[in-house]
């Protein structure tokens, strides 16, 4: 009878362990809803908006060196494409991304973007995603802030240092220089665009994250003079405060 008792505990607990670690495992592989639901790869409206957006991000690049004034407008739709068409497993341009990641997607929902990566191949992956808030830092001249809102894999929490790594780690490829503090419990990144520049020839002017739209714009010195500093967004309370 003793045996049996301890026979019927040990299937107890051995289900009771299966049973929650089905529960992490279920919870950690959900894609969530904007990843889930997003373009979907050999359509002809995805190709072609991917293309366009290699040549407006070229063109961009070329406005900001050779007109006073710049812009343009990116939808999450827009980005989606690019990312479908470019940054897939095998894409072109997912070497871009950190090691193990690839398959971005994006929503803008309000203020913020959720951005998804797909993280390993096959089975086991799961979609690694992060709620950002961006807003141009005050009376300074190419400093945007993002406050890193929210932070999982799948359902679950994840930690934050080794993906705020990875980013600092992109962004210092790309010549953007990064400073971590905090803003409550929230890491924020201080991202100077710019960079190489000693005496910044061109300045974001606009950042504006909304209606499922981000828009940048800005204007740069034709004669190279280094640009003066113009009234920006204000910045959250509390940062700068470590």
């Amino acid at each position: 009878m003793l045996r049996r008792s301890k026979w019927l505990a040990m299937l107890l607990l051995t289900g009771g362990v299966s049973a929650g670690l089905g529960v992490l495992f279920y919870l950690a592989k959900r894609e969530p809803a904007f990843y889930a639901h997003s373009p979907k790869p050999a359509d002809f409206d995805t190709r072609l908006k991917a293309a366009q957006m290699l040549t407006r991000v070229q063109d961009l690049k070329n406005e900001i060196r050779s007109k006073p004034e710049w812009g343009d407008t990116f939808t999450a739709d827009d980005l989606n494409c690019f990312f479908v068409e470019n940054m897939g497993l095998k894409g072109g341009l997912s070497s871009m991304l950190p090691e193990c990641m690839h398959s971005p997607r994006v929503a803008i929902e309000g203020d913020r973007v959720k951005l998804g990566f797909k993280y390993g191949a096959g089975f086991w992956s799961t979609v690694i995603w992060v709620e950002l808030k961006v807003w141009l830092v005050a009376n300074e001249v190419n400093l945007v802030a993002i406050e890193v809102c929210d932070l999982r894999t799948g359902c679950l929490p994840l930690g934050s240092q080794s993906i705020l790594d990875s980013i600092s780690e992109a962004a210092r490829d790309s010549n953007v220089e990064v400073t971590w503090y905090r803003n409550g419990s929230n890491p924020v990144g201080l991202f100077r665009f710019f960079a190489g520049q000693p005496a910044p020839t061109s300045q974001i002017l606009t950042l504006d994250v909304k209606d499922g739209k981000i828009v940048v714009a800005g204007r740069s010195s034709q004669d190279q003079s280094p640009v003066t500093p113009m009234g920006l967004t204000p910045i959250l309370p509390g940062l700068g405060e470590e």
